[in-house]
């Protein structure tokens, strides 16, 4: 089925089946007026979708319409099945089709029909059963009518509607339709802020107008009726302001306007705003009790100038604006007897001038004002009433000014008549109002506008519902030329959030930006772009929030215009264009001669500038500090002409702070592309400050670190120096407890083992003597074991275990002096007790192994004193400085024989000295000084940790106020030499 089909009346399908059903009658009776071949011309031109089947649905007969709605063509089908013609046909037309041949009528004014290539029709169909002479059923008869236009202006029309509604509750007015029905007016529509105006629901004026016109001031209702009757008499556009009473009691004032129309049937029909101008009209009535202040302050001033010409002309010289006396006599001819100095101010004029020429005054007045104010003269000369009128002038100087005039007549006793009053500038008041009167056109205009927009709008639009506060979306409406725009059906997104719609990461794209414009609670827009046909497609979509009485965002409507075209002819300008408007740089463009010509918004922020127009009268000097001109002027501009561009940190000022703004200035000239011809100046400037500050406080924060890293190496050492030292402590004397005590107990019982050996050998000497022929098995026995070596090598067996155990014992001793577990706190020790208990512990690897040969120690013991000292952590040092020296020779040694020694003396007497000198390969000159640092090591990658050399530092220097140093060669070993005092 197409879009053009032809709709058939429904009186034309009666009449149709009427004449089928008679045509068929006859056919029984074999006395049709029309032949076969007749009836068939009749269905085949009838200008309706018209088919007529079978008990078994087969094609009878089919209007060309038919074939041309279903895509036919010329194709044979009488005698044909319907489902084999169209396979696709779903079951539940196929039940629809049924009840039919069953004998119901069938039948659906509005039905949905979705094509092959994913268009929708709209179509309206009925079925009907036809009968033979019989009475029984002979198959049915399908009409279908095409709806799909009269459907998609219905859906347009209520969008509209809705858009329009959108709008009316967006504007700051209540928009109206009242007609005039033969003196009957009714409310079309009025919006809801109504409300807000009146305090009336739309729905309440909807329904009767009198509820407004209850609200409307009763001093001026009869005014506010009058206008009306006025416009409807004379057809002029309708203008009122007047007060309204809210419930509340609050007293606002209010302006209608609109222009009516008179439609065909004669109604008149007034479209148009209700504004609320309360905050006007307070406006308006604060100048005029301004106004009634300068009245009462002239009459003050004017009893007093009876008094005292002097007083009065202080308190003359002394009132805002210019007061005057103004004279005109019988014939005409006027004069100022007196003025203040404030003509001064209004008229430009010294008041001798004024008086002696009252025509310099009066030809300062426009002339569009001067007749209007000749005209309140003689009103007011004529009628003794107060003169009150504003005009325009202009002063000596040429500027332009609006003034008013107000005055109290009084005839003199000879007929002349003199009017005292005063005269004060009102530009600013004037100014005022005209600003508010082109606030409230461009506010009518903007309505026209976009009431115009959508009117006509030939774009894409459509409308997102925002869910659970701007999480989720969902499609709404979709207007028919994003419809034609859409690459792909978009019908069946309606009704679906955009998480069922589109693939997960398209439906992330567009939710970012829709969660964009309702964050940010603006207009958005933002583009993209697709492949049709192997071509590449852009639009540019707008997204606009609207927002209900709540001012929470519900809906945002989409607008989406194809901007392929203008994407590839543009393409680089606009990639140009955006990269300087997105820019966070200052970017500008001047003259050759200085003149700036644009600046981009981040340059207008970092000037200190609203906008260009701001500072076009400046030049790019003016964009820098006083004292920095100098150099651009002589040094920067020179070298940009000569080299075309500069680059290096300056300073621009801030005109709003007159702040110095620490900047990377990049100038550069444009050049023609065409002619190679300068055509500008250009720069691309960066803010620095942040860099700068950033600078200053990294400096500061790496002082800081570096400090902190020092205290915190220092802390971390000692911590590890605390732990290593207590576990190591810990260690050593368990084990020293866990072996002392059973060495001891083997220790003790060898003697008394050794004794008993003894005694039992010397019984077995006495059984010998006493019985020397023993039995053969004893013989035997004795044999077997050997007994005169068991005898002799018990005894030595028993004496070399009572050398092993007396080994461990000194070993385990060693272990407990080396831990002094027991020892925290200064004491008195032999220093050489410390080292040997180090070296007994370090036995093991002073012994030769397969991969070095035996370590020598030597010891140059002096005579030294007891030492005050930390003993455990004392041999700590020892144990540290000697396991470096082991490793060193267990790399390579110098001479034949790897050795250590150790060497100590006394030193002025108060100070003791430990040389630990090893004959290794040494330590370079350059890492000397690095030695005692934290986490320094100069070993491979996985072997020590960095820490025995700063630890022995700390605890030798801070713990004992001794000094700890290292004297090497590279090639010629190394010495590391310990002084402490003797006493602390």
């Amino acid at each position: 089925m197409t879009g053009n089909l032809i709709t058939i009346d429904k009186n034309i399908y009666e009449s149709l089946q009427q004449e089928l059903t008679a045509l068929r009658q006859q056919v029984g009776r074999n006395d049709l007026p029309y032949s076969p071949e007749q009836m068939g011309v009749f269905i085949e031109y009838t200008p309706a979708a018209i088919a007529i089947f079978d008990e078994q649905m087969r094609y009878l007969l089919v209007s060309r319409r038919w074939r041309e709605d279903y895509g036919l063509g010329n194709q044979d089908i009488i005698g044909r099945s319907h489902y084999e013609v169209f396979p696709e046909i779903s079951q539940a037309w196929r039940d629809i089709h049924q009840r039919c041949l069953a004998g119901n009528v069938e039948k659906c004014d509005e039905d949905a029909f979705v094509r092959s290539n994913g268009k929708i029709d709209w179509v309206k169909w009925e079925i009907r059963p036809w009968y033979t002479d019989s009475g029984a059923v002979g198959g049915i008869i399908m009409f279908t009518e095409v709806i799909t236009a009269r459907k998609q202006a219905e859906i347009a029309l209520a969008n509209s509607d809705k858009r329009l509604r959108d709008i009316a509750a967006n504007v700051p007015g209540a928009i109206f339709q009242f007609t005039n029905r033969d003196g009957v007016w009714t409310v079309d529509h009025i919006s809801d802020f109504i409300w807000e105006l009146a305090g009336i629901k739309a729905v309440e004026m909807m329904q009767d107008l009198n509820c407004f016109f209850a609200r409307v001031h009763p001093d001026d209702l009869d005014r506010c009726i009058a206008s009306v009757v006025e416009v409807l008499e004379n057809s002029t556009p309708w203008h009122y302001e007047g007060r309204l009473i809210k419930p509340n009691g609050e007293i606002i004032w209010w302006q209608g306007d609109s222009t009516p129309i008179r439609n065909e049937q004669g109604e008149v029909i007034f479209c148009g705003v209700l504004l609320d101008t309360t905050a006007r009209k307070q406006a308006e009535t604060e100048l005029q009790q301004l106004n009634e202040q300068l009245e009462a302050i002239v009459e003050e001033r004017t009893a007093a100038l009876h008094q005292t010409e002097a007083r009065w002309q202080r308190l003359a010289d002394n009132v805002p604006g210019m007061l005057s006396e103004f004279r005109m006599d019988l014939d005409g001819t006027m004069s100022f007897p007196f003025v203040s100095s404030g003509c001064r101010e209004i008229y430009g004029l010294e008041p001798e001038q004024i008086q002696a020429d009252t025509a310099s005054a009066l030809s300062c007045i426009h002339p569009e004002d001067l007749p209007g104010m000749q005209t309140r003269i003689a009103e007011s000369a004529q009628k003794l009433t107060n003169f009150e009128y504003e005009w325009r002038l202009t002063d000596i100087f040429g500027q332009e000014k609006w003034v008013k005039g107000i005055a109290r007549p009084e005839r003199l006793l000879t007929g002349e008549i003199v009017w005292y009053g005063c005269t004060v500038n009102i530009s600013e008041q004037q100014a005022a109002l005209r600003e508010l009167k082109q606030a409230e056109q461009q506010l009518q205009e903007q309505a026209q506008f976009l009431q115009s927009i959508w009117e006509a709008v030939d774009y894409g639009i459509y409308v997102l519902d925002v869910l659970d506060n701007g999480e989720e979306f969902r499609f709404v409406k979709f207007n028919p030329a994003i419809l034609r725009l859409s690459p792909i059906p978009l019908e069946a997104f309606v009704g679906k959030a955009i998480a069922e719609a589109l693939p997960t990461e398209m439906a992330d794209i567009y939710r970012h930006h829709y969660r964009q414009c309702v964050q940010s609670s603006k207009s958005i827009f933002f583009e993209e772009s697709f492949c049709v046909d192997d071509q590449e497609t852009w639009w540019l979509l707008n997204v606009t929030p609207l927002v209900d009485s709540t001012s929470c965002i519900y809906q945002l409507i989409v607008t989406v215009t194809d901007i392929t075209e203008r994407k590839q002819a543009e393409k680089d300008r606009q990639m140009f264009a955006a990269l300087i408007e997105n820019s966070s740089d200052f970017i500008g463009f001047a003259t050759l001669e200085g003149q700036p010509l644009f600046l981009n918004q981040a340059g207008l922020q970092l000037a200190g500038l609203d906008k260009l127009d701001t500072g076009k009268d400046a030049s790019i000097m003016d964009f820098f500090p006083t004292e920095d001109q100098e150099y651009l002027q002589q040094h920067i501009i020179p070298t940009v002409v000569m080299c075309g561009v500069w680059q290096g940190e300056y300073r621009f000022r801030n005109f709003q702070t007159q702040e110095a703004i620490p900047v990377d200035f990049n100038l550069f000239m444009v050049k023609s592309p065409d002619t190679g011809e300068p055509l500008c100046l250009a720069t691309i400037t960066r803010d620095i400050t942040t860099r700068k500050q950033a600078e200053i406080k990294l400096q500061q924060q790496t002082q800081d670190l570096e400090q902190t890293l020092h205290e915190l190496q220092r802390t971390q050492a000692h911590l590890i120096h605390s732990e290593k030292m207590s576990s190591l402590g810990n260690m050593v004397a368990g084990v020293a407890h866990e072996i002392n005590n059973p060495v001891n107990f083997i220790h003790g019982n060898i003697i008394p083992a050794s004794e008993y050996a003894r005694d039992l050998l010397r019984l077995v000497e006495l059984y010998q003597l006493h019985f020397p022929y023993p039995p053969e098995e004893i013989q035997t026995e004795i044999a077997n074991i050997d007994l005169d070596f068991l005898k002799d090598d018990l005894i030595k067996l028993l004496q070399s275990m009572r050398v092993g155990t007396q080994r461990i014992r000194e070993i385990v001793l060693s272990l407990r002096n080396f831990s002094r577990l027991d020892e925290s706190e200064f004491k008195k020790v032999d220093i050489h007790e410390g080292i040997d208990s180090t070296l007994m512990i370090l036995q093991n690897r002073l012994k030769a192994k397969s991969n070095h040969a035996e370590i020598l120690v030597i010891k140059e013991y002096g005579q030294l004193p007891l030492v005050e000292c930390y003993p455990g952590q004392l041999n700590q040092v020892f144990m540290n400085l000697l396991s470096n020296a082991i490793d060193a020779l267990e790399e390579s040694f110098v001479g034949e024989q790897a050795e250590i020694r150790i060497c100590t003396e006394v030193v002025n007497s108060h100070r003791i000295a430990i040389r630990i000198v090893d004959n290794g390969g040494g330590i370079p000159q350059k890492i000397l000084a690095k030695l005692f640092d934290p986490f320094f090591t100069t070993k491979d990658v996985g072997k020590g940790t960095g820490l025995g050399l700063s630890i022995s530092y700390q605890i030798v220097v801070d713990k004992h106020k001794g000094d700890l140093s290292c004297n090497s060669i590279l090639g010629q070993g190394a010495e590391f030499i310990i002084e402490i005092p003797i006493h602390q």
